[in-house]
């Protein structure tokens, strides 16, 4: 073999050489920088999205047992819970319970004289007999009859003379006086004006309310017991009806011994101003 046949084969030698070395040199630089990145991938420390060193995790599964990760955890819970289906209820309550009515107390202050008649139903009251045979309201018994016991520690000698009617019996107390007056020589018409001034008017008149009572005196002298009656009856709930210079208003005249119940608290004030019930009802 001639020297420039030996020359060219060991040139080829030589190149094929460098090249395989060439090779084995890059595949080793390509091995490295493989193992680099997925070192860093591991230690959390490359990121595609950012070139900082510095970029945080996209998920961290190392939480530790302090109030910052309870709370993170807590928060996430509550973000990804469910939605629910119903809103919450409120707790049962008892039912809405009416007020307690009040009694109708209105009964006491029925306005009955010559220009307001009895109302319907007022005949249909509960009576309760007293010992003479005379009859009240039931409602005002007990009232009554504390003012005589009072009355009878002042050493006076209280007496229901007239207490309940019927409407038979007014009528016939009216015609008692007509006929009285008729027998004093009166026109028909002087006698019924004189006896209506004394009388209520079948159909007017208190006494057949049943709240309505005549005191008198089981003793000749009354006028101590009228004078009594006058300046307390109104702390039992009874009031002076027909005073004296009210005729106008009341349309009887002056009757110290006709009292009428309207309770205690209408009572006070009538005596307190002294005023009549129709004008205490204005």
């Amino acid at each position: 073999m001639s020297n420039k046949k030996r020359d060219a084969k060991r040139v080829g030698q030589v190149r094929r050489l460098t090249a395989l070395m060439v090779i084995a040199i890059l595949l080793a630089v390509i091995a490295f920088a493989g193992f680099r990145c997925q070192k860093k991938l591991q230690d959390g420390t490359f990121s595609l999205l950012s070139s900082s060193s510095e970029a945080p995790p996209l998920v961290t599964n190392t939480a530790t047992p302090d109030s910052s990760s309870s709370t993170s955890t807590e928060t996430l819970a509550e973000a990804t819970a469910a939605p629910t289906t119903e809103p919450p209820t409120e707790p049962p309550t008892d039912p809405p319970t009416e007020p307690p009515t009040e009694p109708d107390e209105s009964w006491k202050l029925t306005l009955v004289n010559r220009w307001n008649k009895l109302p319907e139903g007022s005949s249909d009251i509960s009576l309760v007999s007293l010992s003479n045979g005379n009859a009240v309201d039931a409602r005002i018994y007990s009232d009554l009859q504390a003012m005589f016991d009072a009355a009878r520690a002042q050493g006076l000698s209280p007496m229901v003379r007239e207490g309940y009617r019927t409407h038979a019996d007014q009528q016939a107390m009216m015609d008692e006086y007509i006929n009285r007056y008729l027998a004093e020589g009166c026109t028909d018409e002087e006698a019924r004006q004189k006896a209506e001034s004394y009388v209520a008017i079948p159909g007017t008149s208190e006494h057949e309310l049943g709240l309505a009572v005549d005191i008198n005196s089981t003793t000749d002298d009354a006028w101590p017991l009228y004078n009594w009656l006058a300046a307390n009856a109104h702390e039992y709930g009874f009031i002076l009806r027909y005073p004296d210079g009210k005729t106008s208003i009341t349309g009887i005249d002056y009757e110290p011994w006709h009292y009428r119940y309207v309770g205690k608290e209408a009572a006070v004030e009538i005596y307190a101003r002294q005023i009549t019930l129709e004008e205490y009802l204005q």
